[in-house]
Parts: structure tokens; C-alpha cells; sequence
């Protein structure tokens, strides 16, 4: 593997797997989820590229440069505002545990779709408004949102009921495409905050007002 190269597929595999912890949380305590979300994030701020080859062939040229994993440090960051915002968001909504659960999901599930779906924006056509975003990653961001979506307002794994099977999946194509579209925006800010936290929000905006 070349310097300026890493193992795209791979890290994108990871990301995404780590989703499907988010379906643990109807079932812990909840400082213990608060406690694993503390430690994720220590554990990003002390994994460094250089400390495996495994770790520095899935890092981006640019976290070997800066000895860091920026990627692991925002999908962490991400998750314990997740979990610290869980029991403020009860207090207004029975469903809180439902967005913290769509917003992890979302950022693992979109964000890693969006990587492994298609090449990447060397070989394939790019949006118009992002040059390093693919079409291809828009439509694999879509699918990882949609089913992130569907499976947590639908699957009856936690205390308030699942929603209505018809209206959440007519809710599911404006949530996942306008997540996939800010996905795809060119902003300053790392994708896992931007999908991580944007999506819950629109999933609360689309149940309350449509």
C-alpha cells in the first residue's frame, strides 16, 4: 500500500459495524451506555495511526500526518452527545431513546454505505455542489439512512411502541434523502457530526410536523 493511500473498504466496514451496538442500548443501563460512550472517546484520543500497521493502513494520509484517527474521534465524540442528550430529550419525548439510537445508526450506517457503495470521486462522477462526493455515495448514504431509520422507529425492541409501519416508511424517504444530502455538503465540520446529529433532528421535525 502506497504512503498516500489507505484501506478505504476496510475502515468504511468498521464504521458501519459499529452501528449495530446502538441495538444494545434498549438493554443496558444507562450509565453504563454513558460510561462505554466516555470511554470510546478516550480510546480515540489514544489510538494513534503509528501504533499498529493495521492502524496506519486504515487512516487517512492526512491522520498520518497529524498522528491522530479524526475519523474515530467525531464517530465518538458524536455518540456520547447521543447519549448525554438521551435522558434530556426523555423529558419531552417517550421516543428519546429511539433518535439516539437513529442518530449512531445513521452515522454508521449512512457514512459507511457511502464509502462502499461505488468508487470513489476519482473514477466516478461527483455532485455538483461537493467535489469529493460521489453519486454513488449519495445513493449508498440514502440506503444506510433509510434502513437505519426504519429499523429503529419500527422494531419493537424498546418501551414506547414502534411507529406506524406506513407512516414511518413515508417518512423514511424525505429523512434519508435530506440526510444524505447534508452528508454530501461541503462543510467544515467531520460527516459523523454532521449525519450523527442532524439526523435525529430531522426524524423528530418530520414525526412532530408531518
Amino acid at each position: 500500500m502506497q504512503a498516500s493511500s489507505y484501506d478505504r473498504r476496510q475502515r468504511k466496514l468498521l464504521h458501519l459495524s459499529g452501528g449495530f451496538f446502538a441495538f444494545c442500548l434498549p438493554f443496558i443501563p444507562y450509565w453504563l451506555a454513558v460510561g462505554g460512550g466516555i470511554a470510546a472517546v478516550a480510546l480515540s484520543f489514544w489510538l494513534k495511526p503509528a501504533l499498529s500497521p493495521w492502524l496506519n493502513a486504515i487512516s487517512k494520509p492526512e491522520d498520518r500526518t497529524t498522528g491522530q484517527i479524526s475519523g474515530l474521534r467525531g464517530y465518538a465524540v458524536t455518540l456520547l452527545i447521543l447519549l448525554l442528550a438521551w435522558q434530556v430529550m426523555l423529558r419531552y419525548d417517550a421516543n428519546a431513546l429511539r433518535y439516539v439510537m437513529f442518530g449512531w445508526t445513521a452515522l454508521a450506517f449512512g457514512d459507511g454505505l457511502a464509502g462502499l457503495i461505488g468508487p470513489g470521486p476519482r473514477v466516478a462522477p461527483t455532485v455538483p455542489w461537493n467535489r469529493h462526493k460521489t453519486w454513488w455515495g449519495l445513493a449508498g448514504s440514502f440506503i444506510g439512512i433509510a434502513v437505519a431509520y426504519s429499523a429503529c422507529f419500527m422494531l419493537p425492541l424498546i418501551a414506547a411502541s414502534p411507529g406506524d409501519p406506513e407512516h414511518v416508511l413515508l417518512l423514511m424517504l424525505p429523512v434519508a434523502l435530506l440526510g444524505a444530502i447534508i452528508e454530501s455538503l461541503d462543510l467544515p465540520l467531520d460527516d459523523n457530526y454532521v449525519v450523527g446529529l442532524s439526523c435525529p433532528l430531522l426524524a423528530w421535525l418530520a414525526l412532530h410536523f408531518v
